[in-house]
């Protein structure tokens, strides 16, 4: 599936389009009532922007959410494939600088986890969008550092889903729902100091959990 990226018309006379607030704010919309719950004139209105120039510029809310998501997601996937991919990284500090990566992406993209959180319980292109441009391209990746490590008898042999749930929904949860955070006693915005000491704790926990168990 194609994104579209480039408008085929133009603003009006006085309209400008900042496409990074717009996306940013597709994501912000999407993630607070989910797909069906928001149209596109809704966002327009919101975003200060005609109707008009967003359907020209995206086509449809299918093609306005596809390009949301790939703006927030194509920085991460790049940065998990060099992670995956660094020759001079030992294989357990691999999983480990990526654990911390994507907690801290989390903190950063909130709307990201909530918007998964919506579309992961039915089928639809849109999952399916994001699981084939994003998390299966990287999986052989990370599953090939963790069968090295399995192998070497340097973690136990657990399923890929347990890893990737336990990292993604478990370690962003705190970001993604901010009222339950703060009602546990946690902060509801987090400084950097904060968001860097909850990665490395998420990290070293799940890393310490997927230690062989002795018997």
């Amino acid at each position: 599936m194609t994104v579209q990226t480039r408008g085929r018309g133009r603003p009006r006379a006085g309209e400008e389009l900042d496409v990074g607030r717009l996306l940013q704010g597709a994501l912000e919309a999407f993630a607070e009532k989910g797909y069906d719950g928001m149209s596109v004139r809704e966002l327009s209105r919101r975003l200060g922007v005609s109707h008009a120039l967003l359907t020209a510029r995206f086509g449809s809310k299918d093609g306005l959410w596809f390009a949301a998501m790939e703006h927030a997601l194509a920085a991460a996937e790049s940065s998990w494939r060099q992670l995956a991919d660094d020759p001079q990284l030992d294989d357990l500090e691999a999983l480990r600088q990526a654990i911390v990566y994507q907690v801290m992406f989390s903190a950063a993209h909130p709307e990201v986890l909530r918007i998964m959180s919506h579309e992961g319980a039915i089928d639809s292109p849109r999952i399916r969008f994001v699981l084939d441009h994003f998390v299966n391209p990287l999986r052989p990746l990370v599953e090939r550092r963790i069968d090295r490590l399995v192998a070497a008898g340097r973690i136990r042999e657990v399923p890929y889903a347990t890893v990737h749930y336990l990292v993604v929904q478990g370690g962003g949860a705190p970001y993604a729902t901010p009222v339950e955070t703060a009602l546990l006693g946690g902060s509801q915005q987090p400084d950097a100091d904060e968001v860097r000491r909850h990665a490395e704790t998420v990290a070293d926990l799940i890393v310490t959990g997927l230690a062989p168990i002795s018997r």
